[in-house]
C-alpha cells in the first residue's frame, strides 16, 4: 500500500485506520505523510480542489484523483519538493496513468493566491481553511478567544510537532545506585554528549524539555528503554502536583489508563501511598498494569471498573484525580485525527460523561479531601463550566501555586483554584486542571 493508497482508507474510513499502526506496517515517511496530511485536511482539500477546478477551466480532460492532489499539494507548499521527487512515490498508486497531468497540477499550484481564494469568505471560514481548523473549535472558543488567540493556539499544536518541545522527567522509581539528582545531571550530560541540549522547566524541577527534532534520540536512549525517563507533557504533570499525594494516604486515580499520572503519583510519595487506579477499557487497563510495573511502581491496585458507578464504598479516598474523558482539543499536536471529530454531539458526549464521573468521584471522596479535575480540552464547557455547576454547593476551591497559570474569564473573572495551560502561551497540551477541597458536612 502506498501513501496515496493510505489518504483514500483514511478519507473513506477514519475510524478503521490506526496511525499509530502505520509506522510499524509501512514505513515512518507514510506515517509522517499521512498524520501531516490530515492536520491540514481542510487546507489542504481546498487548495487541491480550487486548483482541479482551474486545470478543468484550461480544458484539461482527466482529472487526477483527490488523494494524490493532497499528497502533491504537501510536498509542493511544505517541503518546496522537486517534481521528480512527488512523480515518484504518484507513480507506485495503481491507478497512475498520466505522468503528464500530475506535471500539469504541480506547475498549476504555483498561481494558487490565498487573498484571491478567500476573498469572499467570512472571518471563521477564512480562519478555518487557511489554517486548518474546525469550524466548530473556531466557534466553541469565541466566548473565551478572540480570532488572534484562537489562530495562535490551534497553529501552536500544529507546529509543535515539527519544531516545538517536548516533556519528560526522570522516573527515580527505577531502582539505581545514583542518587536523583546525580541521575538527573548524568542524563543531562549524555544527552550533550549526542548534541541534544536538555533543560530543566522553571517551575517544576523534575521535569526536563528538549526539541521535538531530537525526540528520536531520546526514544533510542538506554535511559528511554529502561524506562528511566517518562515523556510526560508539563500541563499533564501539573493535575498530580496539585493534588499533592501523601504517604500513606488512600488515592484514587478514577480513569487512569494509560498510567502516566498514575505513575506520578508513586513517585511522588516514594511509592508509599495506596493507589488504586481504574479504567473503564479492558485492553486499555492491561496495557496500564503493564507500563506501570515496567516503571517499577508496586503500590497500585488495578481495577476495570466504570467510574461513574465503581465497585467501592463512599467517603473511602482522601484525593482523587480525574483526568476525564474529554474531546481531546488540547492535543492536536500528538492527535490530528482528533482535529475532524470535533462537532456539538462529540462534545455534549463527553460533557454528560464528566458530569456523571465528577458525581461519582465526590461521593467516593472523604469530607476535607481533595479532588483535582483535568482534561486535555480547550473549551470551557470541558473545564470552568462543569466546576461551576458543583462549585459552593459540595466543593470549595483550594489554594493554589503561583506557577498555574489563569483559567478563563467566566463572568468577568478568572476562576480561584483552577487553570489553563495554552499551547501558544505556555509551549504545552491545551489543558484545563482545577483544585478543589470537599465540603465538611455539620
Amino acid at each position: 500500500m502506498n501513501i496515496v493508497e493510505l489518504i483514500r482508507q483514511w478519507a473513506s474510513n477514519s475510524e478503521d485506520l490506526n496511525l499509530n499502526k502505520i509506522s510499524t506496517k509501512h514505513s515512518l515517511a507514510y506515517h509522517h505523510y499521512l498524520t501531516e496530511i490530515i492536520r491540514y485536511w481542510n487546507h489542504l482539500n481546498f487548495i487541491a480542489k480550487k486548483t482541479l477546478r482551474s486545470l478543468q477551466k484550461d480544458g484539461m480532460r482527466d482529472i487526477l484523483k483527490i488523494e494524490a492532489c493532497l499528497y502533491i499539494t504537501y510536498r509542493y507548499f511544505w517541503e518546496e519538493a522537486q517534481f521528480s521527487s512527488v512523480i515518484k512515490e504518484i507513480s507506485k498508486n495503481e491507478e497512475f496513468s498520466d505522468r503528464n497531468l500530475v506535471h500539469s497540477f504541480y506547475k498549476k499550484l504555483s498561481s494558487f493566491k490565498w487573498d484571491i481564494a478567500l476573498q469572499k469568505k467570512a472571518t471563521t471560514e477564512k480562519l478555518s481553511i487557511k489554517h486548518a481548523i474546525p469550524t466548530f473549535t473556531i466557534n466553541t472558543l469565541l466566548p473565551v478567544m478572540d480570532y488572534k488567540s484562537i489562530k495562535e493556539n490551534v497553529t501552536a499544536m500544529d507546529e509543535r510537532a515539527r519544531k516545538g518541545i517536548f516533556y519528560f522527567r526522570v522516573n527515580n522509581l527505577i531502582k539505581s545506585t545514583v542518587p536523583f539528582s546525580e541521575l538527573t545531571a548524568k542524563i543531562n550530560a549524555d544527552f550533550s554528549k549526542i548534541g541534544v541540549k536538555v533543560r530543566s522547566d522553571e517551575n517544576f524541577p523534575l521535569v526536563l524539555q528538549a526539541s521535538v527534532r531530537d525526540k528520536s534520540k531520546i526514544l533510542k536512549s538506554k535511559y528511554y528503554r529502561k524506562k528511566m525517563i517518562i515523556i510526560q507533557d508539563k500541563a499533564s504533570f501539573s493535575s498530580v502536583l496539585l493534588l499533592d499525594p501523601q504517604p500513606n494516604e488512600i488515592v484514587c486515580d478514577l480513569c487512569a489508563a494509560p498510567g502516566i499520572k498514575t505513575s506520578l503519583i508513586s513517585q511522588q510519595t516514594s511509592d508509599k501511598a495506596f493507589v488504586v487506579a481504574g479504567d473503564f477499557h479492558h485492553n486499555r487497563t492491561n496495557e496500564m498494569v503493564s507500563l506501570l510495573k515496567s516503571v517499577g511502581v508496586t503500590n497500585v491496585g488495578f481495577v476495570q471498573w466504570d467510574g461513574i458507578q465503581p465497585p467501592l464504598r463512599n467517603k473511602l479516598f482522601d484525593k482523587i484525580l480525574l483526568d476525564a474523558p474529554c474531546t481531546g482539543s488540547g492535543t492536536f499536536t500528538a492527535n490530528p485525527v482528533l482535529k475532524w471529530k470535533q462537532s456539538g454531539q462529540f462534545l455534549n458526549r463527553h460533557i454528560v460523561l464528566q458530569e456523571k464521573l465528577l458525581k461519582s468521584a465526590l461521593s467516593l471522596l472523604k469530607e476535607g479531601g481533595t479532588l483535582v479535575y483535568s482534561t486535555c480540552s480547550l473549551y470551557p464547557e470541558e473545564g470552568e463550566y462543569q466546576i461551576k455547576k458543583i462549585l459552593d454547593d459540595q466543593v470549595k476551591f483550594a489554594d493554589t501555586p503561583s506557577w498555574l497559570p489563569p483559567s478563563y474569564t467566566i463572568d468577568g473573572s478568572t476562576m480561584k483554584g483552577s487553570g489553563r495551560f495554552l499551547p501558544a502561551d505556555h509551549h504545552t497540551i491545551g489543558f484545563f486542571v482545577s483544585k478543589m477541597i470537599k465540603k465538611v458536612r455539620n
